[in-house]
């Protein structure tokens, strides 16, 4: 029994003195860890978002638009400049609506792959000629979805904030028989 316990730690110390004997890849987990960083950073953004505000807002002006069109009239020229300041916001806030679980899908997806990276440099199982190749095509991915992040949440909570601001006076617009040309008739 004593033998076989002395057999298994000898077996297990040279396994480990072999593959630790490769290269030293602190480096290129260096720079895995800098990309995962990015990554973190880019859903940090994305999840600063007040996503309540973000679809409640969504809802209100889609159900806004129906009413305007459900009345089978037009809106007066001021009325429509009014409201189309506040519908113009909506694209955004759409995109960002549209996009928010297809963006957190992409970074899961990114994350994984630079943890996949990670320990396989760990387990050497990349070498240092063929790691700037695997580092690129992460990179870009980070990269990618930074900029998606970046463009969709750019100025986002100060839209929100107006959009809400602006709700009651949108609502009372729309609203009004005023706003529309069969009342001037």
């Amino acid at each position: 029994m004593l033998k076989n316990i002395a057999l298994i730690i000898l077996a297990t110390i040279s396994f480990i003195s072999l593959f630790s004997c490769g290269e030293d890849n602190t480096n290129e987990i260096g720079h895995v860890d800098g990309l995962i960083k990015i990554l973190d950073s880019s859903e940090e953004v994305l999840h600063n978002v007040d996503t309540t505000t973000l679809f409640e807002i969504n809802i209100f002006v889609k159900q806004s638009i129906e009413k305007i069109q459900s009345k089978n009239d037009t809106l007066i020229k001021e009325a429509a400049l009014e409201a189309d300041q506040y519908i113009n916001k909506l694209k955004t806030l759409y995109d960002l609506s549209k996009n928010y679980k297809k963006y957190q899908i992409e970074i899961d997806i990114i994350r994984t792959q630079l943890n996949n990276l990670k320990q396989d440099l760990n387990n050497g199982l990349i070498s240092k000629k063929q790691f700037p190749a695997y580092y690129e095509i992460e990179q870009a991915g980070v990269i990618g979805i930074n900029d998606k992040i970046t463009h969709a949440t750019n100025g986002m909570s100060n839209r929100l904030d107006k959009m809400k601001e602006n709700k009651a006076a949108f609502e009372k617009l729309i609203n009004d028989p005023k706003s529309y040309t069969s009342y001037y008739k």
